[in-house]
């Protein structure tokens, strides 16, 4: 297997340095395990998918803690969340040194309530999502046909470095999603209504969320609806995108955009095969969207999540797909797939600049030369931005 390096290493290494515990999240088969085999070389691993292992913990975690030292990489951790008070214990007695405890775990929301009150002050907490671009080999020539190739594939390490087919891979992992995550650790007693909820979803990726409507089209109750998002969201399958609305007086909306963290992901649940038909149907600019501010987000993970990401619109029908925030520091982006960037693709961008103080605005299309449009407006290739992060340095 192809070992490909990830960003977040270095920051991985460095907390090590810092703190006893580390704990990194993520989804299934992100590649969480392998990174930190490879990191911590040294340290023994345990994993709690075994479910004998995961007994012992549960029926003794003081002994288990005896039988399995540290320095030691537990995964999964998520499985028995009350060991994390006794790694505490352990650390506050034995004053271990830093790095010993090196955790993973694949339910964001719930394991973080468990480490906020066992382990506050003692860990250094990083997420891991699947490849960006900017991890991966450089393409010298990114053409439209060649992005699609990429969406359908996705960007998990199975299909990426493993050369799983996409196909079999991400059945796969939807069908243990559902029996081994979600219905386990989250008792969603009506599995065909949560199936199809994902299928609704990933139809309707990039759009502001109306859970009434969603519950109606899956016959469940709105908040029923946000509780199964909240599933989708903690086991980092979908990524909420929220409103901007920081110091402004107009009235916006306040409901987030939903995206899959994975394309291939989308395109599996929408049986799209073929990357031509894909691009040219009625989902290619939602999916293209999607791959586009997903390896914003993954980039920005890697470099330790300097950006906060919003997208905006307001009563006038003002919208923009992306505004990347830092301290007072905005950047504004509008995502077409069109080879031919105009002045009416750049209308949010121009309206937003009245409203906020952007030194630069972009426009990223698949146009391959970089042009500077009406108020500054900078259409740049999309993949030559994400590829060199330029907005995250």
């Amino acid at each position: 297997m192809t070992y490909i390096r990830r960003a977040i290493e270095s920051l991985l290494l460095e907390a090590a340095k810092h703190f006893p515990v580390i704990l990194l999240t993520g989804p299934r088969q992100s590649g969480k395990s392998t990174t930190l085999q490879r990191l911590f070389s040294t340290h023994a691993y345990v994993t709690f998918d075994d479910p004998v292992i995961r007994t012992q913990a549960e029926r003794d975690p003081a002994l288990f803690l005896a039988d399995h030292p540290a320095p030691v990489v537990f995964d999964e951790i998520q499985y028995v969340p009350h060991l994390l008070s006794h790694i505490k214990m352990e650390v506050d007695r034995s004053r271990l040194r830093h790095g010993s405890y090196v955790l993973t775990g694949s339910q964001a929301f719930s394991l973080m309530e468990g480490v906020t009150e066992s382990l506050a002050g003692r860990v250094a907490v990083f997420e891991l999502l699947q490849f960006s671009y900017s991890e991966l080999p450089a393409i010298k020539e990114m053409n439209e046909d060649r992005a699609f190739e990429d969406i359908i594939r996705g960007f998990f390490p199975g299909p990426v470095a493993q050369r799983v087919p996409p196909v079999l891979f991400h059945g796969s992992y939807i069908q243990t999603y559902l029996e081994r995550d979600v219905r386990t650790m989250h008792a969603v007693g009506d599995l065909r209504a949560f199936q199809q909820l994902i299928e609704i979803l990933a139809a309707n990726i990039g759009q502001v969320l109306n859970l009434s409507k969603i519950g109606t089209l899956c016959g469940v109750s709105h908040t029923t609806v946000r509780k199964w998002i909240s599933v989708l969201e903690a086991s980092r399958l979908v990524y909420l995108l929220r409103p901007y609305n920081r110091n402004l007086r107009k009235r916006v909306v306040k409901s987030p955009k939903l995206y899959f963290t994975d394309t291939g992901m989308v395109a599996h649940i929408l049986r799209e095969s073929n990357p031509r038909a894909l691009r040219n149907g009625v989902m290619g600019g939602a999916i293209f969207e999607n791959a586009v501010i997903m390896d914003l987000v993954k980039a920005n993970y890697g470099k330790g999540s300097p950006w906060q990401f919003f997208y905006y619109r307001d009563n006038n029908q003002v919208e923009v797909d992306l505004i990347l925030l830092r301290g007072s520091e905005h950047i504004p982006i509008e995502i077409k797939l069109s080879r031919s960037p105009n002045d009416h693709m750049i209308a949010g961008l121009r309206s937003l600049k009245k409203l906020i103080k952007a030194e630069q605005s972009y426009l990223f299309s698949s146009r391959k030369e970089s042009v500077t449009m009406p108020d500054g407006v900078k259409a740049v290739h999309w993949y030559h931005f994400v590829r060199e992060e330029r907005s995250l340095r």
